[in-house]
């Protein structure tokens, strides 16, 4: 009856039968299982703790459901300490659990970013003699992969190959996605064909994916054949899409094609964010381009788009290196509007101020970094890169 409350959101209900109960000898126990799982059930993960360390205070034990249950809600709520406690707590019992509740461990351990603790698992899971599932090898993948081990992915990629497992959508991607970042573009262009060599259809995150990979490598042919692929299968292409394709053709220099994408895509209704034209201005700043940089700029205030601190710190340091100090006062009052207090900024917009002979407004942006608690960057030169 209580789990059948908690189910139904029915807290009050669970509470009173678990009150009735909780007292009996023989039915404590379980009583007390299937209340902490009400709890989690309910949202309520802090009583679900209290009635999990009375359990133990009452040397009551916990079945490997209920851990599960706890360990994935205190997950969700980002306890993500008191879920790892409670996990070596059941090893430490040497409780009896299956591959769900490894599984649910080493999710919670990828997402609480402690990745070093989500191998510990598994090596656990293997010396206990439980079988992974399809589920284990593809949080592994993003394990190894999130941990910069890419040959621990492959091996885990090719492990659940080997067993026979039916390898998903979401394993080859997150392999091609890896693979990328590896700067291994054929392997992954290799995997993504044989993806669909096997019957998988890739869906959008798929092609955004290998999309994004060729945008990495500046292979802006492949990056934008792969678009056309995607929207002939019947996928559209959303806002991460086009960054990728945006990226790919920055990345080639190919800036006139760049800002195509981004007029393509204001014209299919998707509204593009500050990152799609950071591509663009980046590479514009890059190439010592300053106008065209700021003309990127005035075109995405038009959007109703400001530059971010990425783009307000990217032009600043431009304004600084070439010298340009009436351009880079004049957009810093500009973006200190609606900026929040930034060390390098404030510190850039310092030096102009002193180059110009302002000291009283050198002295005020001075006052402010002290004010912030920021450090002021004295080493900072004005026009480090124009020519003598």
């Amino acid at each position: 009856m209580i789990t059948l409350y908690g189910r139904c959101h029915q807290l009050k209900q669970a509470q009173e039968v678990f009150a009735s109960v909780s007292h009996s000898s023989k039915s404590a126990e379980a009583a007390y299982n299937s209340m902490i799982g009400a709890y989690c059930k309910c949202g309520d993960v802090d009583e679900a703790i209290r009635l999990y360390k009375e359990m133990t205070s009452r040397a009551y034990t916990q079945d490997a459901v209920t851990i599960s249950i706890l360990v994935n809600a205190l997950t969700k709520n980002g306890k993500y300490m008191e879920a790892e406690r409670i996990i070596y707590d059941s090893f430490n019992a040497n409780m009896e659990l299956d591959t769900v509740a490894y599984n649910t461990y080493i999710k919670s351990m990828l997402e609480a970013g402690k990745l070093h603790s989500a191998v510990s698992i598994y090596d656990h899971m293997i010396s206990s003699g439980v079988p992974p599932s399809l589920q284990t090898y593809n949080t592994m993948i993003s394990v190894h992969g999130q941990r910069g081990k890419l040959e621990k992915a492959i091996e885990m990629f090719n492990t659940a190959q080997g067993l026979g497992l039916s390898i998903d959508e979401k394993a080859y991607t997150n392999m091609i996605s890896y693979y990328g970042k590896a700067g291994r573009t054929e392997e992954a262009s290799l995997l993504f064909t044989k993806m669909m060599e096997v019957g998988i259809l890739p869906g959008r995150i798929s092609y955004n994916t290998m999309i994004n990979v060729y945008a990495t490598s500046g292979l802006h042919r492949e990056a934008e054949d792969l678009f056309q692929d995607m929207r002939r299968v019947g996928h559209f292409p959303d806002s991460l899409t086009y960054l990728a394709l945006v990226r790919a053709f920055t990345e080639s220099n190919k800036y006139s094609e760049a800002e195509k994408t981004i007029h393509r895509m204001i014209g299919e209704g998707i509204a593009p964010s500050s990152a799609h034209f950071n591509h663009l201005i980046f590479a514009f700043i890059k190439e010592g381009f300053i106008l065209e940089a700021e003309r990127v700029i005035r075109e995405m205030r038009q959007t109703g788009l400001d530059p971010d601190l990425a783009c307000c710190r990217t032009m600043m340091r431009a304004y600084m290196d070439y010298g340009l100090v009436e351009k880079g006062l004049s957009f810093f009052e500009t973006i200190n509007k609606f900026l929040k207090p930034d060390g390098f900024i404030l510190s850039a917009a310092a030096h102009l101020y002193e180059f110009a002979g302002k000291e009283s407004e050198a002295g005020d942006i001075l006052d402010a970094i002290n004010l912030n608690g920021l450090l002021f960057l004295r080493n900072l030169r004005v026009g480090s890169k124009v020519r003598a």
